[in-house]
């Protein structure tokens, strides 16, 4: 049975997207083409929970068929870090000893926001406003067992306890990156991964973005139309049987149908920054990295 010896483990929004492509280029590294099966905790936090989760072992096992040659094997589930003590858990119990691990970390205050955008695209579940998904999540989150975890927009961001329990069992085996420095130099970030993996440094195109956010549906016909996406491909396949056309023809209906998400509220913000205060602090002395400038 094949599997993984290193994973992403997020956080969501931070990054983990472009990393695990960007990761696939190299030769000593492969990279599940189902990015995030969230293995490892799916049977734990309920099956419904994440769409196209996976949580048979067979099936796990079975993303990475043909990488044993491979020094790595990888996939990035952005919700482990967030359900750190049954990952670590699943971890020890399925993977390697000497797996390696790498989190991604993006201001707290940001990163809700972008993850409120991106589940609000991609799930019919999300119909509050921000402030209101904010003040709701937790509660929303316990009482609707379909609710996926990637809406608990406060939880995700208490990064400290998070991180500390899976560098304290995985001593010398993780890897922190903060997203403003993986997008200030992506390739000087990289490098620290390839030195962490200890391969070969390469040269890794980049200019690539993936999972970019910053809109949101105009309509919620349309969003439940798009994201049906059986039917979608069947009528564009009928009506257009080339691949570059139906690319097209997608970009296209979605900027007909779609606007640009406005800024988010200063007093949202600031509620915000406050609730993730101390937190911040905190892993500030853990990482021994300033990261104030985080909040005002």
């Amino acid at each position: 049975m094949i599997l993984p010896n290193l994973l992403i483990v997020g956080a969501a929004k931070s990054g983990t997207t472009s990393l695990h492509n960007y990761l696939s280029q190299h030769p000593d590294v492969f990279m599940s083409k189902h990015k995030e099966p969230h293995f490892l905790i799916n049977n734990e936090i309920g099956l419904s929970r994440i769409p196209k989760g996976i949580n048979k072992i067979n099936d796990y096992s079975n993303l990475f068929l043909n990488s044993e040659n491979y020094q790595y094997r990888g996939e990035s589930s952005a919700m482990y870090l967030q359900f750190p003590e049954i990952a670590i858990k699943n971890i020890k119990k399925y993977l390697d000893k000497h797996v390696k691990i790498i989190i991604m970390l993006r201001n707290p205050v940001d990163r809700a926001f972008s993850g409120y955008q991106h589940v609000k695209r991609y799930n019919t579940d999300e119909d509050l406003d921000f402030q209101n998904a904010i003040d709701q999540c937790e509660d929303r989150y316990i009482k609707n067992t379909k609710m996926t975890p990637a809406s608990r927009y406060v939880n995700i961001g208490m990064y400290h306890d998070f991180v500390k329990k899976f560098t304290n069992n995985f001593v010398n085996q993780t890897h922190v990156i903060i997203y403003d420095d993986f997008i200030r130099n992506t390739e000087e970030e990289l490098d620290k991964v390839f030195d962490f993996l200890q391969i070969e440094k390469i040269k890794i195109n980049t200019s690539k973005q993936y999972m970019v956010g910053g809109w949101q549906w105009k309509n919620s016909f349309f969003k439940k139309i798009f994201l049906n996406k059986n039917i979608l491909k069947h009528v564009i396949k009928i009506v257009v049987p080339f691949k570059s056309g139906r690319l097209f023809l997608v970009n296209t209906f979605k900027s007909i149908f779609t606007f640009s998400v406005e800024k988010m509220d200063d007093k949202v913000r600031k509620k915000l920054e406050d609730i993730f205060r101390e937190d911040i602090k905190k892993l500030s002395l853990l990482l021994d990295r300033d990261l104030n400038f985080w909040i005002k």
